[in-house]
């Protein structure tokens, strides 16, 4: 028995293939024309966005004046005293309460003794939080007289870092604040400090 020896039309098969895919690609295309323009058609007519580009001047921004550091003290920890106090003392920003435990090498800050003598080092006071703060100085207040207002992207331990200088003292927050949800933090929102 002899086999039978077909043979194979590469050119049909190939434009064969190439129809098909054609179709393909021109029904996927219309498909997505379609379902752009009933989207498009959805979008209510009064719906406008504005964009505004800043506005740059080549006129020179004045600078504002740099706060000069104060100079490197020692300070001997009283009772109740926290890092964030002892900032507030020193600079007039409790947010300074980091450049204290770097200098003096605290990693926990929540742990201070009584008596113990630490370095006040030389660094430029940061963003005043005592005193009188003015709107025209800063874009926002954030922290006046133990309150804060909740900014965007803030969590109950970044609120913690920056006003005990301590990411871990965020219990501290939650107990103050029994009414607050930590898990729906909302821009704007009132939380009392405690101290």
């Amino acid at each position: 028995m002899k086999g039978k020896i077909s043979t194979v039309n590469y050119e049909k098969l190939f434009f064969l293939k190439v129809k098909r895919k054609y179709f393909q690609m021109i029904l996927g295309m219309l498909i997505s024309y379609l379902l752009v323009s009933f989207s498009v058609r959805l979008i209510p007519k009064n719906f406008h966005v504005n964009i505004s580009l800043p506005e740059f001047s080549s006129k020179p921004v004045a600078k504002k004046p740099t706060p000069k550091p104060i100079p490197a003290k020692t300070y001997i920890i009283q009772e109740g005293d926290d890092l964030w106090h002892i900032a507030e003392k020193f600079y007039g920003s409790g947010f300074n309460a980091y450049d204290i435990s770097i200098a003096n090498k605290i990693s926990d800050p929540s742990i201070l003794e009584t008596g113990q003598k630490i370095i006040i080092p030389s660094v430029a006071p940061r963003s005043l939080t005592v005193g009188e703060i003015s709107a025209a100085s800063t874009s926002q207040v954030t922290y006046v007289e133990g309150k804060y207002i909740v900014q965007p992207g803030d969590s109950l331990s970044s609120i913690a870092g920056k006003v005990y200088g301590d990411i871990y003292a965020w219990p501290r927050l939650l107990q103050a604040n029994p009414m607050f949800n930590p898990n729906r933090i909302e821009v704007g929102m009132v939380l009392t400090i405690p101290r």
